[in-house]
C-alpha cells in the first residue's frame, strides 16, 4: 500500500539496477531539496513483480522571497519640485536721459518717453516693439517683454525729436532659459542744433535783401551805360 503524500511535496519511483550490473556511483547532493519519508525497497513489490522500488518524498525547494518594496517618505514630507519653464528669458529696455553725457545712467536721470525699442531674432522668427516709459527709475517698472525663447537678438531704440543719442542705439543680445536682462540706452536734450537753426533762419531774409538790391544797382549802372554810348 502506498503512503499518503504529505502536503505540498513530490514523490519519485528510483528503479533498483539489477545484482548483475555494477551500482552507479551516488548521486550528488541536492542542496536545494530535503528527501524525507524513506520507504523499504519492497513495500510497493507486489505492483511489480521481481522489481524492487525505493519510493521517498521530496518536499519542493522554497519559493524565492520578493523583493522588498523601497522605503518612501510620508506626503506631508515631500516637497514638489518645481516645474522649469520651457527656455524662456525676459528682456528690459531702458531710454534715460543722460544729463551729463556720460553714457552711463547715474542718480537723478530718470527714464525718458517715447523711445521706440525693437527686438528681433536673428532667424526672422521673433519681432516685438514697445515704447519706453517715462518716470523716477526707483519707482517705475521698465518696459520689459516676457516669454523671449532662447536665442540671439538684436534690440534698437529709436530716440525720441528733441534729444540725441548718446549711447549705441544698437545692442546685440544671446538669452538663455531664466536669463533676465536690463539694457540701458542714454539721451540728451538736442538744445544747441536748435540754436544755430534758429540763427541761420535769421540770417537768410538779411541776406536775400542785400542780393535784391545788388542786382538792380547792377541792372541802373548798366542801363546808364548804354545811354551814354548811344
Amino acid at each position: 500500500r502506498t503512503p499518503t503524500r504529505p502536503a505540498s511535496s513530490f514523490f519519485f519511483l528510483i528503479h533498483a539496477p539489477p545484482p548483475d550490473i555494477p551500482p552507479l556511483p551516488p548521486p550528488p547532493p541536492l542542496p536545494i531539496c530535503t528527501i524525507t519519508h524513506p520507504i523499504g525497497w519492497n513495500k510497493i513489490s507486489t505492483f511489480f513483480p521481481a522489481k524492487k522500488f525505493l519510493l521517498v518524498f521530496v518536499n519542493p525547494p522554497p519559493l524565492p522571497k520578493p523583493p522588498r518594496p523601497p522605503a518612501t517618505l510620508p506626503a506631508e514630507l515631500i516637497t514638489p519640485t518645481p516645474t522649469p519653464q520651457p527656455g524662456y528669458a525676459k528682456i528690459c529696455v531702458v531710454l534715460f536721459h543722460d544729463i551729463d553725457g556720460t553714457g552711463t545712467r547715474t542718480t537723478g536721470e530718470d527714464y525718458l518717453y517715447g523711445g521706440v525699442v525693437s527686438i528681433n531674432d536673428r532667424l526672422g522668427k521673433v519681432s516685438l516693439t514697445g515704447t519706453t516709459v517715462a518716470g523716477n527709475p526707483d519707482e517705475i517698472e521698465p518696459l520689459c517683454f516676457d516669454n523671449i525663447p532662447e536665442g540671439s537678438y538684436n534690440i534698437t531704440v529709436a530716440i525720441p525729436d528733441g534729444f540725441n543719442p548718446t549711447t549705441v542705439t544698437s545692442y546685440p543680445l544671446e538669452v538663455k532659459a531664466g536669463d533676465q536682462a536690463t539694457i540701458d540706452f542714454g539721451a540728451q536734450r538736442a538744445t544747441a542744433p536748435i540754436q544755430q537753426e534758429d540763427a541761420g533762419g535769421m540770417r537768410s531774409p538779411i541776406l536775400g535783401i542785400v542780393g535784391v538790391v545788388i542786382l538792380i544797382a547792377g541792372l541802373v549802372l548798366a542801363f546808364l551805360t548804354w545811354r551814354q554810348g548811344r
